[in-house]
Order: C-alpha cells, then structure tokens, then sequence
C-alpha cells in the first residue's frame, strides 16, 4: 500500500498511516500483507480495583488523627491552633506519597515541589506560632535559602553516587541549582530583608553548577539531546 498523502509506502496491513497518522485506502492484492499487530490471543484480564490502597489508608488514618486533634485543641480552649500545622503536617506526607515516592517526574521537579511544600508548611507556622516566634521575616530571610542548598546537595550527592547508571540526575542538578538564585532575586526585589543567607545561597548554587558543567558537561550534552531531541 502507498499512503496518497505523504506518499509513503507502508508494508504492512493497516488502514491508518504509521507517518502522518492518516487513512489509507486498501487496494487490490492487500489482502495478503502481515497485519501491523499481532492478533490478540489471550483477553486481558481486568484488574480488580481496591480501595485499600496505600494512599487511601494514609488518607483515613491522617483523617482520624486530624479529628483528635481537632477535638483536643478546641476542647481545651488553648489559643494557638496547632491543629493546622498537624493538618498541614499530614497533608505534605500526602503529597509527598503521591508526587514524589510513588511518582515518574523527573528528580529536579520533585524536589521543586518538596521545596514548595516545606515553604508553605513554615509559612503556616509563621502565621500559627506568631505570638511564639519573636524572629520576623524568617522565612524568606533564612528557611528558604536553607531548604534550597539542602536540596541542592542532597540530589548532587545522590547524582554524583549514580552517574553511572542515571546521568539525568545530573541534569536535574543542574536545573535545581538555578532555584538558589531565588532568594537573591527577592532579595533585591526588596521581598527579603537580610542578604547573607541569600547570598551563601546563590553562591553554594553558582559553585554546583560550575562544578557540573566542568566534570560532567559530555553527560550534559547527552542529556539535553536526548531530552531537546537536537
């Protein structure tokens, strides 16, 4: 058969083209062509689908344990709501089963999103524990740069004890050391008050990347064309 659009010859027995996807019209003596898949011979069976799964168990556990101390923080009449932060606390394990352990996104994606949540749960902190917390501003002055560089080195540790077998870690590194500019670009949008956390933060970063591009730029290279497609 020859497909009149991209005029491509296809060798097999199929009604959609295998290059721009569109119908072929059969012809005299296509009968005799080996089909494109092999026939179906077993039926699949179904998958019975169960409700006790991990992160539905989680879910029911997290719920009984928010309702307790729900019940004991308002039953106690005591002023500060830290039923939010276990509620806040028990909702980051949540997210942390779903998009990071049980999740195919790349390295640097998760730990994007570990460094979204974590800044999130200190935010609510902030705001719960205001009359105990005496420090303002920490955390975009001194949580977040440190929960960047933490980051950072975790997956550069990790990537650097895996090259061998999983050099996207690499590039992974290489993405998240650009998150270490953040505070730095706050700081001069006057969103942060205090430079120096900022400033170690962008440094430890800078030397990363400088350090990846020098001692692993080939698997760099590989990485981005397998990924861009160049």
């Amino acid at each position: 058969m020859r497909c009149k659009f991209c005029n491509v010859k296809v060798d097999c027995k199929t009604h959609i083209c295998p290059l721009c996807h569109e119908l072929i019209t059969p012809e005299e003596g296509d009968e005799n062509l080996t089909p494109a898949f092999p026939p179906k011979t077993e039926k699949c069976e179904r998958k019975r689908h169960t409700h006790f799964t991990l992160p539905n168990i989680y879910l029911a556990v997290s719920f009984v344990i928010f309702i307790i101390c729900l019940a004991v923080n308002l039953g106690l009449h005591q002023p500060t709501k830290w039923f939010l932060m276990v509620g806040a606390v028990l909702l980051y394990g949540f997210l942390t089963m779903r998009n990071t352990v049980m999740s195919n996104n790349s390295a640097w994606i998760k730990a994007f999103w570990q460094i979204v949540m974590i800044s999130l749960i200190l935010w609510l902190a902030q705001v719960v524990f205001d009359e105990v917390i005496t420090v303002k501003f920490w955390l975009l002055d001194i949580a977040l740069p440190i929960i960047i560089m933490l980051s950072v080195l975790t997956l550069g540790i990790i990537s650097c004890a895996v090259v061998r077998k999983n050099k996207a870690l690499l590039y992974d590194t290489l993405f998240l050391s650009l998150m270490g500019f953040v505070p730095i670009i706050l700081y001069a949008f006057g969103l942060v008050h205090g430079v120096l956390f900022s400033a170690i933060c962008a440094g430890f970063c800078a030397i990363v990347i400088v350090c990846v591009i020098i001692f692993a730029r080939k698997e760099i290279l590989e990485e981005m064309e397998r990924r861009l497609h160049w």
